[in-house]
């Protein structure tokens, strides 16, 4: 089988006994996260970033998934990953971020500390607003998808080579927006070290997500990093290296 970089799952063989599962985010890859992968490994991390049920192929795949197959996805690749190394910790970008918050809520046992990347606790109102009403009337049948309006990144390089669908399935946003409610109402059970990052400038996730979560979440270590350099997909913008090594540094004292 071709393999294709800019899709296919990332797995990097470390030397520290310990594993790191790295979720990107929706219409993304896993090379959106390949910045962290690299600097991960490089500190000894052993890296697994598994690509996401309906992502990577085509919008009419994706359109056909919701949260809980991404998020089977996830679960899918911790337990692959666990059998190699006792020692587990996730980070996830945007939607990853709250795939990241469930596996925390779901395994406080299993996970060592988590990094959560422009988490979207909310989206920014239209569709929130304007879904539920597609949704639950015989506009879905004729409004299948929303076209992006650009990607979210500063840096033009890092923009012009980010692999994406250019149409978002409305049922698969619904579904986000389904997780999101999900993740606001069961922050409190983090219990988990937690490193948060967000741009000031991010325009799909609004920065304040970031001091919500904070503020919800009941782990005894929290950390918040603010970026002013950059956009919504962080792993790759100007600040890509702040970030990559900030997560690799906040989970090297966990060891």
């Amino acid at each position: 089988m071709h393999y294709n970089p800019q899709i296919d799952p990332i797995y990097l063989r470390g030397t520290n006994g310990a594993g790191v599962i790295l979720i990107h985010g929706f219409t993304g890859t896993p090379d959106s996260v390949r910045p962290v992968a690299n600097a991960l490994e490089k500190a000894g991390f052993t890296v697994l970033a598994p690509l996401l049920a309906g992502h990577g192929t085509t919008p009419e795949a994706l359109s056909h998934t919701r949260w809980p197959d991404w998020y089977r996805s996830v679960q899918k690749a911790t337990m692959e990953l666990h059998e190699q190394c006792p020692k587990i910790f996730v980070a996830g970008l945007s939607l990853g971020a709250l795939l990241t918050l469930k596996l925390a809520i779901d395994y406080p046992q299993s996970i060592a500390a988590i990094g959560c990347l422009a988490t979207p606790l909310t989206l920014h109102p239209w569709p929130s607003k304007l879904l539920p009403l597609v949704q639950h009337s015989p506009l879905k049948f004729f409004f299948k998808y929303q076209k992006k309006f650009g990607v979210d990144i500063k840096d033009p390089l890092a923009k012009e080579n980010f692999w994406n669908y250019n149409l978002m399935p409305l049922a698969s946003i619904a579904s986000l927006v389904e997780l999101q409610k999900e993740i606001q109402v069961t922050l409190a059970k983090v219990h988990t070290p937690t490193l948060l990052m967000h741009s000031r400038h991010d325009s799909t996730a609004p920065y304040d997500s970031m001091n919500r979560v904070a503020s919800r979440i009941s782990s005894a270590t929290t950390e918040t990093v603010t970026l002013e350099n950059s956009y919504h997909v962080i792993t790759l913008d100007y600040e890509k290296e702040l970030v990559a090594g900030k997560v690799t540094e906040f989970f090297k004292r966990f060891l």
